[in-house]
């Protein structure tokens, strides 16, 4: 792994969510809330069609911070964030991430992912130590 400084910026590709990938993760997480899954039903609700669910647009952000720590991510690793509005299908979700703080070797990133209008979808903070290669 390449070595952190503070202002440095990461951001992964958008992501486009689709009802099939929506679908695929309901049945991964065995998770079949009709607002995910029914687009009759979730037309009916307030967001006007399906949603995907706050932990698939979190994996985005997964993704990218096993791309910026590697395995640190998955040994130390700790994150907190807030879900800030919905993702809808057809949205597409960028992850960003970015270097704020380094104390005693612990890094810590702003995390943001974005829809394709650049609203904040989910923000938060991540943080590893990095490992020695």
């Amino acid at each position: 792994m390449t070595e952190l400084h503070k202002g440095d910026s990461f951001t992964l590709p958008p992501k486009h969510v689709t009802q099939d990938m929506i679908n695929r993760y309901a049945d991964a997480a065995e998770d079949h809330n009709p607002l995910h899954i029914d687009p009759d039903f979730a037309r009916t609700t307030r967001f006007g069609g399906t949603i995907a669910h706050g932990m698939l647009s979190a994996a985005f952000l997964q993704e990218l911070l096993m791309q910026v720590f590697g395995e640190a991510w998955v040994a130390n690793g700790e994150i907190s964030i807030n879900f800030m509005a919905p993702v809808h299908t057809g949205d597409f979700v960028t992850a960003e991430a970015t270097v704020f703080a380094i104390k005693e070797d612990r890094v810590t990133l702003r995390l943001t992912c974005t829809n394709q209008e650049g609203k904040k979808v989910i923000s938060g903070k991540a943080s590893a130590i990095p490992l020695a290669d």
